[in-house]
């Protein structure tokens, strides 16, 4: 994803002259090294000054530009989300907020960088959109829609590289949500990467129960604000049963956003949110040990599929 994040504003800086990049002394991170070397005078680097990079990066869109504020989510929008709330949204300021390096999928990094609530802090926040993409695909197709966009967005980047799964020929529309699979019995929705574990969990199910086996819907809401509530209603009207996969705190994230959305249409429904529980961080050589060690791995979906049933 951080290396398509940087090919991508680069390509399209060479046609639209508005594209601005402020970062935060991160720009070996975030493949930023030819666009600061190509566009000089549209990249500033402000150190590692994140309220002072958001301020700069407010005042910037509201001359006319474009512009992505890069650095770490666990640096932005978590330290500097006062000036995001007053500077950018408030003022409702074309600033496209890259967060990189979210969840546990940070690995060795720990506690300190593993960003669990950034989610949580985007999404409460009026006028900013809320994006994680699937994979790197998804990821080029969100930035190239989201420059025509006026509003201000975040969006949440993973570390390591990761699998491409999303279909190439499907674009990205703000505000929809892509149903990756077609299913009956079980609504499976999540966003990022960690949804991979719910393809594997089909995959698992149809070699061991063959034609037994649950059938799920797995759904990518990676447009998380603003939400595609009649996606998920329509999934639900079938299937009755919703699973929500997120490598996030349970708090504030979009589990929590569904249902509130949902109960207050007053749609019934069983439900299973599978994420932090009230946790921080750690460290760990493989990720993937993270997810088995919060209860996010393939493990403990197939139990969450399992109790959901019965």
């Amino acid at each position: 994803m951080r290396q398509v994040f940087g090919d991508t504003i680069l390509k399209l800086a060479k046609t639209n002259k508005n594209i601005y990049v402020v970062n935060a002394d991160l720009k070996s991170s975030l493949y930023l090294g030819k666009f600061a070397s190509w566009y000089r005078h549209r990249f500033i680097e402000c150190g590692v000054a994140e309220a002072n990079a958001a301020a700069v990066a407010a005042g910037l869109a509201k001359t006319g530009k474009t512009v992505f504020l890069t650095s770490f989510s666990c640096f932005s929008p978590a330290l500097n989300w006062a000036v995001i709330k007053q500077s950018i949204c408030l003022n409702n300021a074309n600033v496209k907020i890259i967060g990189s390096h979210s969840g546990l999928l940070s690995g060795t990094l720990g506690a300190t960088h593993q960003m669990l609530e950034d989610i949580a802090l985007t999404r409460c926040l009026p006028n900013l959109e809320v994006f994680s993409p699937l994979d790197a695909l998804e990821l080029e197709k969100i930035i190239t829609t989201s420059i025509h966009s006026p509003r201000p967005a975040y969006i949440r980047l993973v570390r390591p590289a990761t699998p491409v799964v999303y279909p190439a020929s499907r674009p990205f529309t703000i505000g929809k949500s892509l149903v990756l699979k077609e299913g009956k019995d079980i609504t499976v929705a999540g966003y990022g990467p960690i949804l991979l574990e719910a393809l594997e969990a089909q995959a698992h199910l149809a070699k061991k129960l063959d034609k037994k086996a649950p059938d799920l819907e797995i759904i990518n809401c990676s447009s998380i604000k603003p939400l595609d509530v009649s996606t998920l209603k329509k999934s639900l009207s079938k299937t009755g049963r919703l699973i929500v996969l997120e490598d996030h705190q349970k708090n504030g994230g979009l589990g929590e956003a569904i249902a509130a959305t949902l109960l207050s249409q007053n749609l019934t429904f069983r439900f299973i949110h599978l994420a932090v529980d009230n946790q921080f961080g750690h460290s760990a050589k493989d990720p993937k040990d993270l997810y088995n060690y919060y209860g996010l791995s393939l493990k403990y979906l197939l139990s969450a599929i399992k109790k959901i049933l019965n």
